[in-house]
């Protein structure tokens, strides 16, 4: 078994897969490997222990997109405005030059362009064609990975990685990367997934960590690097499950707000285990729901549907259509239509395919059209 990457402990707990050869990634692409985590008996870390890493090919170069889904630009926009401002919010000044490390297709750039426009910006991303769309925008961007052959002529101000660090196959590694990228009084600013409570971040397979807010002070420590200030998540709900970490060299100034301390380890493995089971569940429930349907319509293009897709086959093979407001194109194989050219009627079911938060106010939306409207919030365990 590998190591744990915080620890270096050997000692591993196997959560449950959903599938027993199948899991799906962030860019909505199915893969015929399972799930394969694993939750560390030392320090609670979630890291994929049971399928090769996604980092270790060629994936992000060739085969990531996670952009291209009908809807993405309207939803993901507001996102990174979010974060863009709850990255500025923690900068002690405004910085010079600023790198945005796995830049994508440089949505984020803009945002933070728009938050901090004394700023000058440059991109690094490992995929060719996001690479070319950030470009397009009129950003300097370097087509690599960070820490590989390529080698910033002068040092960043501030560096920032948003949702990046957990798909990497070592975050000490990239942290330290990061590290030699900063002038000695710069910060470098992480954010990621929260692992402090369960959520569906752990589902994708090419995230290989899932990690607690106290795991930074030992990834800082190794990666030759101080934590300076670790963040909540602010009230944005698409940032909920999200934490900030800022880092700085040793000699930076002095440290803010600490993590928390974790969780106890053994119920936060039942949670996850319970979590992982509970798509088991939503797929008995959706395919029961849409066995008989005139039309079983999917409604929702984000990455929830991604899961439902990926965990619930059987759920997925009876999906006729998918739709949104303005909806067209495909979706995992289903044709999107637009909601209100697609006319819901009665004998109709729609699976709000949407965050679980959301659901209750979506149904509402279809009722009065005679629709049998399913959701499965209540069979997410938080």
């Amino acid at each position: 078994m590998p190591a744990c990457i915080v620890c270096g402990g050997r000692d591993w707990r196997p959560l449950p897969d959903p599938l027993p050869a199948r899991s799906i990634t962030t860019a909505g692409r199915i893969v015929d490997q399972p799930l394969g985590k694993a939750q560390c008996t030392s320090c609670a870390l979630v890291q994929r222990t049971g399928a090769g890493l996604l980092a270790r090919t060629d994936f992000y170069e060739k085969r990531y997109s996670f952009y291209h889904r009908p809807g993405a630009e309207r939803f993901d926009r507001g996102r990174y405005a979010a974060m863009a401002a709850w990255i500025a919010g923690v900068l002690p000044g405004a910085p010079g030059r600023v790198l945005d490390a796995g830049c994508g297709r440089g949505w984020m750039l803009q945002a933070m362009q728009a938050a901090l426009p004394d700023s000058r910006f440059q991109g690094v991303e490992p995929s060719e064609e996001e690479s070319e769309n950030a470009r397009r925008l009129g950003f300097e961007v370097v087509t690599s990975r960070v820490g590989s052959a390529w080698q910033a002529d002068e040092a960043f101000d501030l560096v920032y990685a948003t949702n990046v660090v957990e798909h990497t196959d070592s975050p000490v590694e990239f942290l330290a990367a990061l590290g030699h990228l900063i002038t000695p009084s710069g910060r470098i600013v992480i954010t990621c997934p929260d692992a402090t409570l369960p959520n569906q971040e752990m589902m994708f397979a090419d995230q290989n960590f899932s990690l607690l807010p106290a795991h930074f002070e030992a990834l800082a420590s190794g990666a030759g690097l101080r934590l300076l200030e670790w963040r909540p998540p602010p009230g944005e709900v698409s940032l909920r499950d999200k934490q900030l970490i800022v880092l700085g060299r040793p000699e930076a100034g002095p440290p803010g707000l600490p993590p928390p301390a974790p969780p106890d380890a053994g119920s936060l493995y039942d949670r996850r285990c319970d979590y992982l089971n509970s798509w088991k569940r939503c797929e008995r429930r959706l395919a029961s729901a849409c066995a008989a349907s005139a039309r079983a319509i999917h409604f929702g293009t984000s990455t929830w549907g991604f899961l439902l897709a990926g965990y619930c086959p059987a759920y997925w093979d009876l999906v006729t259509t998918c739709t949104i407001d303005g909806g067209t194109g495909q979706f995992l194989g289903k044709p999107v239509a637009d909601t209100d050219e697609l006319r819901v009627q009665a004998g109709d079911v729609v699976v709000l395919g949407v965050d679980p938060d959301k659901q209750a106010s979506f149904a509402r939306r279809f009722e009065p059209a005679g629709a049998t409207c399913v959701t499965w919030a209540d069979l997410i365990v938080r």
